[in-house]
């Protein structure tokens, strides 16, 4: 997996898209969340729009609002994440989640050549966020929730989508190497 490029300001670390779902992607733009070590992948304009860019979603014609874009995604970490943590999310979160997947739907139509959906071109942050909010609708309600993980390393979000559904870490390239060496480490050293 490739690192985006999104500038991380102070912070030393990339951003790569591991969760496999458009949703998971965007609760995992805060990285080690939780803790002192967080860091806002989306703390500006700039590196919304390339966010957008690198999921393949267009921006939206007006000023992006970066408060927006954070209401969203807390909203979907609000239902996502305890989801992965094999909890139920709290009714109000998925309330909150429905009224706001209601307001998307409206953002595309039936595209009378095609048959198919199609896109309204985007004005707002909302309108962009859309399609983000139409995939969380069908992984909360058609997905398989039973894939849903998290990476016990940093807390990010991902579809286990292997054969065998046995995926453990977010990226077996920066976790799952930090993780095995510190289980290497204890090992040897209790020994």
């Amino acid at each position: 997996m490739d690192a985006i490029d999104l500038d991380p300001g102070a912070y030393r670390g990339t951003y790569k898209l591991v969760g496999g779902r458009l949703p998971l992607d965007l609760v995992n733009t805060i990285s080690w969340p939780d803790t002192p070590r967080a860091h806002d992948w989306l703390d500006s304009p700039r590196n919304i729009r390339g966010w957008l860019r690198a999921v393949g979603l267009p921006a939206p014609a007006d000023e992006v609002d970066v408060a927006a874009v954070h209401d969203v995604r807390s909203l979907l970490a609000a239902v996502l994440r305890p989801m992965a943590h094999g909890e139920s999310p709290s009714a109000a979160a998925v309330a909150r989640l429905s009224e706001a997947i209601g307001d998307a739907s409206g953002r595309r139509v039936i595209d009378p050549d095609s048959l198919g959906w199609r896109w309204i071109a985007p004005v707002t942050i909302h309108d962009a966020l859309a399609p983000v909010l139409l995939d969380a609708a069908d992984l909360v309600t058609a997905g398989q929730r039973e894939r849903l993980r998290y990476c016990p390393s940093c807390d990010w979000l991902f579809e286990d989508q292997t054969r065998n559904g046995q995926r453990r870490w977010c990226d077996m390239a920066d976790c799952g190497s930090r993780d095995k060496a510190k289980r290497y480490y204890r090992r040897s050293k209790s020994g």
